[in-house]
């Protein structure tokens, strides 16, 4: 299926978690979502410009367990958004482990 950055948007807000661009408020308290776009690929026919592909990271941040990913699996499943797997890294914050899951979703923007 293919989606644009609004459907995303309203994705990610649906699991009631904070969701914030590129970096979250100082003093958030986990679990929370932060997305980012990493790059932008096109589209071409005719020597023209059909569609831009936006890439964005989704990036989960918890200090539970890879169970607390439910949430925004089944957000984006439900929304039927395609995503890659979803990686973690491990951090230390303030004595507290961190995880950082994240995955990419591809958007299209059409250009008339």
């Amino acid at each position: 299926m293919s989606i644009n950055f609004e459907q995303l948007k309203s994705a990610l807000k649906s699991t009631k978690l904070p969701v914030f661009r590129d970096n979250a408020k100082l003093g958030t308290m986990y679990p929370y979502i932060v997305y980012s776009n990493v790059s932008k690929g096109k589209k071409m026919a005719s020597s023209k410009v059909h569609k831009r592909l936006p890439y964005y990271q989704i990036s989960f941040y918890t200090t539970g367990t890879e169970d607390d990913l439910v949430t925004i699996e089944n957000a984006l499943e439900t929304a039927g958004i395609p995503y890659k797997e979803f990686v973690g890294i491990q951090g230390d914050e303030n004595d507290e482990t961190v995880t950082n899951y994240y995955t990419y979703v591809r958007c299209i923007e059409y250009v008339w």
